[in-house]
């Protein structure tokens, strides 16, 4: 009952967006990043595409619901000798990973291995657990690109609207969650699965956690409400997290808005990238500063 209570709050919000909030929400294309004004100097370059070339390549699954799970990794891979970070993507509701490839890409373009798929109801976490399953079986086919190139110990997860929810899950109740060496949520609190599951899971997300919402209408009123954010930021069991809202910015923009950050802190926790850890460490990192950003707190950091 419980469960079903969760969708339907879920369908009737979607419902209740406009067609242009909907359309946005589902949709992100190639150089999205022109429609923001970044802030923070290092905001805007991770929200730049990286060094890398980006291929990618699909690998089919029994499971009608996932039906597919999208690899995209660096083109330097197939020729490197080392291994690469993975990071796993969550879907938002009703929105499959390749309605949003230019996250994927992106994502890559700086370094990492990203896979995503088709799941449209991904906040149990069970999609997501089996993607990072997909891919560190990829490491061990000798047919594969991914070949001995996957660095299993550097795996992070992030994820937007329901696909938020779908990190506290992956993260704290399947025999791989504790694989995620960081975590990052956008747009996604865990006030709803806690009516479920009870705030005490929460406790078991245990990795790096970054937190983000918007202050537009939907989000300050619905899914990430100030109140509803900071509760789960103090029940999350992260020693290490971050949290906090970018301004004139609304639930269907926050997936591309919010994309820098993200690939900030996964090249600061899976590839020690001490610039990227500028926007979020020391009491005067970028994030604190930026003047596009409020409501942000911090932890271990």
């Amino acid at each position: 009952m419980k469960r079903t209570l969760i969708v339907a709050v879920l369908i009737l919000g979607c419902c209740a967006c406009s067609q242009k909030f909907w359309d946005n929400l589902q949709t992100v294309s190639e150089g999205y990043q022109k429609k923001y004004e970044y802030q923070g100097v290092l905001e805007k370059k991770y929200a730049m595409n990286g060094k890398y070339q980006v291929e990618e390549y699909s690998l089919e699954d029994s499971d009608e619901k996932i039906k597919s799970h999208d690899v995209y990794y660096p083109s330097e891979l197939k020729t490197s000798s080392r291994k690469w970070p993975l990071v796993v993507i969550a879907n938002g509701t009703g929105t499959p990973a390749r309605k949003y490839k230019a996250i994927f890409r992106h994502l890559a373009s700086w370094g990492f291995i990203v896979v995503g798929n088709q799941e449209e109801w991904a906040w149990e976490g069970k999609s997501s657990s089996k993607s990072q399953e997909v891919v560190l079986g990829e490491n061990n086919n000798p047919q594969s690109p991914l070949y001995h190139k996957v660095d299993a110990e550097l795996i992070g997860l992030a994820g937007h609207s329901q696909g938020g929810m779908a990190v506290y899950t992956a993260a704290s109740r399947f025999e791989n969650s504790r694989r995620y060496k960081a975590l990052c949520t956008q747009s996604g609190t865990a006030v709803m699965l806690a009516d479920s599951l009870g705030w005490g899971f929460l406790k078991d997300v245990k990795a790096p956690m970054l937190m983000m919402g918007g202050t537009g209408a939907f989000d300050a009123n619905g899914l990430c409400k100030l109140d509803d954010m900071v509760k789960t930021y103090d029940a999350i069991g992260s020693t290490q997290k971050v949290m906090g809202r970018i301004k004139k910015t609304d639930h269907g923009d926050m997936l591309s808005r919010s994309d820098a950050y993200m690939t900030a802190w996964m090249l600061y926790w899976l590839c020690d990238d001490k610039e990227a850890g500028k926007c979020f460490t020391g009491s005067n990192s970028e994030i604190v500063t930026n003047t596009g950003w409020q409501d942000v707190r911090k932890e271990g950091l």
